[in-house]
């Protein structure tokens, strides 16, 4: 294994369960983020509104 992966296999399981809780809201907010900036591009003349509301529609989906 290289250095690099074993120093980040140490960092996560060194984390607490807090500093993992607050990892996993601060990458689903950046997945979150990314998927506005996608829907943005792909409906470029949609007011933020619009965004939101396929946003939510897009949150909400099961499957």
């Amino acid at each position: 294994m290289d250095p690099l992966r074993a120093d980040d296999i140490a960092r996560a399981r060194a984390a607490s369960p807090a500093q993992k809780l607050m990892q996993a809201l601060e990458m689903m907010g950046t997945g979150f983020e990314l998927k506005r900036a996608s829907l943005r591009t792909r409906f470029p003349l949609a007011t933020e509104e619009e965004i939101a509301d396929m946003f939510s529609k897009w949150l909400a989906y099961d499957e």
